[in-house]
């Protein structure tokens, strides 16, 4: 018997195709005393399971078909059994089906308002705990199915008339969520939660590509900076948690020192052209803390992991005086991801650090909320760097050089010239400037006398035209 021969689909599809990479984390966790880092798999923990829970329904709002199926089973029939199934499902259904099987309980528990601030998980909890009608009364669906069904030996292949009831409420649950999350009120929600982290993406990228305008060889440092999993939690740290508060004060300090103190145990140089952005996360596990990226002139700088290594080390000792972890990103593979020496015209680079690294600083955070009051921000970034004025033309040695002397001429005397200018006045002699009054006052003949003076070429400042 076949219930939906929809599931056979030559084209491979989201519901074929889907999986889920393993969940990994930063741990901060306290050794001796000492607070160290470590990146890996953290599965079965609370953010893992929500981590699952989240792609898993951002899968179904994008698939098409039933998940889950059932096929006919073959078997004796001079036994006369009764009618066999085999449930068939996608590589989705069983994403959904193991999401199923998760402890709610202890999610809610940690954090009771988790649907608030993650609306996937709200709308996951929310279809599979619906209450369905079997024989002998009704119950959330997914306490039916794990303790009636899930549980058993022979949850795959039984009766048909078994596994009919729980394959129909399954497909339900799935047409359910995929409804609601295609509906306009989950998609304003998602375009809200996504508006303000493109907006930090676009201006990150913006402050690097200034950046590279006043270093065309940049370092990019990247690390995370967190604190120990005894100082967040209450009871193991006695009553002295990490507060917002705490948090809020070691930020400020981390921004005073990158700004103020770094360059002076840097090279001359080194702080050039320098940006830094810091971007405050928080982990279903690991709390409040923060992913920061910090722009070196490269053409000073060549010790690029040294340099994190030594940020790290003063937000561990000094800021958080011990109760702080850090997590330099030289220690793994993303060495090739977009960090360390970048030049102009290294592509390959410059696009890992574009398509991977900015937007993971950058990228949408569901539970900061839950800590942070309304108002106060999560992204803090440097201002663009001052791009001097560079001089055009040929480069010189000196600038400002005298020109060479020039000897001028003697200047004539005036009582000299005026009485040369009386004494060769004629009568005869007119201006043809002059009107008859000045005829008669002989002032024409003083004119003529000076043309006649400065032809003669007595006068040093007046060159005659020829």
């Amino acid at each position: 018997m076949k219930t939906d021969n929809r599931l056979n689909n030559i084209n491979p599809s989201v519901e074929d195709t889907f999986r889920i990479d393993p969940y990994k984390t930063l741990h901060f966790d306290l050794k001796d005393g000492k607070v160290e880092s470590s990146y890996g798999p953290s599965d079965g923990s609370i953010a893992s399971d929500a981590h699952q829970i989240t792609e898993c329904v951002k899968g179904i709002i994008r698939s098409k078909r039933d998940l889950f199926r059932l096929e006919d089973v073959k078997i004796d029939r001079r036994l006369r059994p009764p009618p066999t199934s085999r449930l068939e499902m996608t590589k989705l259904g069983e994403c959904f089906l193991k999401c199923l099987q998760m402890d709610f309980d202890r999610v809610l528990d940690a954090y009771p308002s988790i649907g608030q601030f993650n609306r996937y998980f709200d709308l996951f909890y929310k279809a599979v705990t619906r209450e369905i009608h079997l024989t002998n009364g009704s119950a959330p669906f997914v306490v039916v199915a794990n303790d009636e069904w899930l549980n058993s030996g022979d949850w795959k292949v039984s009766a048909t008339n078994r596994l009919i009831q729980y394959v129909q409420p399954l497909n339900d649950v799935v047409d359910e969520i995929r409804r609601k999350g295609n509906s306009q009120a989950f998609r304003d929600w998602i375009e809200k939660l996504e508006r303000q982290p493109a907006s930090n993406r676009d201006t990150l990228w913006s402050l690097v590509l200034a950046c590279l305008n006043a270093n065309h060889h940049l370092s990019v440092l990247r690390f995370d900076l967190g604190y120990g999993k005894h100082y967040c939690d209450p009871e193991l740290s006695g009553g002295h948690a990490i507060t917002y508060e705490d948090v809020r004060s070691h930020r400020r300090a981390l921004r005073r020192f990158l700004k103020r103190d770094l360059s002076r145990m840097l090279p001359a140089g080194a702080c050039k052209g320098m940006g830094f952005a810091i971007k405050l996360e928080f982990g279903l596990d690991k709390t409040s803390h923060f992913h920061v990226l910090v722009i070196l002139n490269g053409d000073v700088v060549c010790q690029h992991a040294v340099i994190a290594e030594m940020i790290c080390h003063y937000w561990n000792e000094t800021i958080t005086r011990g109760m702080g972890g850090s997590y330099s990103c030289f220690r793994s593979y993303y060495l090739k991801e977009g960090i360390g020496s970048i030049r102009y015209n290294d592509e390959e680079k410059l696009r890992n650090l574009e398509k991977k690294v900015v937007p993971y600083v950058t990228k949408a955070d569901f539970y900061i909320d839950m800590v942070k009051p309304d108002g106060h921000r999560s992204f803090w970034k440097s201002q663009p760097p001052k791009i001097e004025a560079k001089r055009r033309g040929r480069k010189r040695s000196k600038t400002g050089v005298a020109l060479p002397l020039v000897k001028p001429k003697p200047v004539a005397d005036f009582e000299e010239c005026l009485a040369r200018f009386s004494n060769s006045a004629g009568e005869g002699s007119v201006s043809p400037r002059m009107d008859a009054d000045e005829k008669e006052n002989g002032m024409g003949g003083v004119a003529q006398s000076i043309g006649a003076v400065i032809d003669s070429g007595d006068i040093p400042w007046c060159n005659p035209v020829a």
